[in-house]
């Protein structure tokens, strides 16, 4: 126990006297041996610029000065793009299912002479509640979410995970969770459901 203790005291000691971009010398040359091995073993006809490409992008989006506000930027984006754009299909959402459906349903209610019970339950009750979540929840999810899905196909949200990696383990978390927590801003449900990584 005290020579484990030891060690990780010369480690911790090391640590300082390397500097604070040990993690990401160390995750770059990760990166550089399997990029190196990749080279040798696979052979590729016309794809050096696209290499090329891929690698800028890959160090413009995980570095310590340009990752944060390139982060930033893309999620206000997508936030902006939610927001605003909701609007309108909510709109008429709104307005379809509560200014032209709604008030038909009582119409038609009192021509088959339905009691004010069963009206009030399943009219203003069922329906007018799934109307509202409807014409409020589906269209902000309904652009989030696909959104959300083209960052992880281009696979930004991975990065993400790197660059708040340092952030969050100073909290004791892990930076897949700040994937969750994003999540979350779609819908809390499928928030919730994604923390268990």
């Amino acid at each position: 126990r005290a020579r484990a203790e030891a060690i990780l005291a010369h480690a911790q000691n090391m640590r300082w006297e390397l500097g604070g971009d040990l993690h990401e010398r160390l995750v770059e040359g990760i990166y550089t041996d399997a990029a190196r091995i990749a080279d040798l073993a696979v052979t590729r006809e016309g794809d050096a610029d696209r290499l090329d490409l891929d690698a800028t992008i890959d160090r413009l989006v995980t570095s310590r000065i340009w990752g944060f506000p390139i982060m930033l930027l893309l999620f206000t984006l997508v936030f902006w793009i939610t927001i605003s754009g909701a609007n309108i299909p909510s709109r008429w959402l709104s307005y379809l299912l509560l200014d032209r459906v709604y008030p038909s349903l009582h119409v038609w209610a009192e021509a088959i002479a339905m009691p004010g019970w069963m009206s009030g339950v399943l009219i203003d009750g069922v329906f007018l509640a799934t109307a509202w979540v409807v014409s409020v929840m589906l269209p902000p999810m309904a652009i989030f979410f696909p959104l959300f899905t083209l960052l992880e196909d281009f696979g930004y949200l991975p990065r993400v995970a790197f660059n708040l990696d340092h952030l969050f383990k100073k909290t004791g978390a892990h930076g897949k969770q700040a994937l969750t927590m994003m999540m979350g801003f779609g819908c809390n449900a499928a928030g919730v459901i994604a923390t268990r990584i």
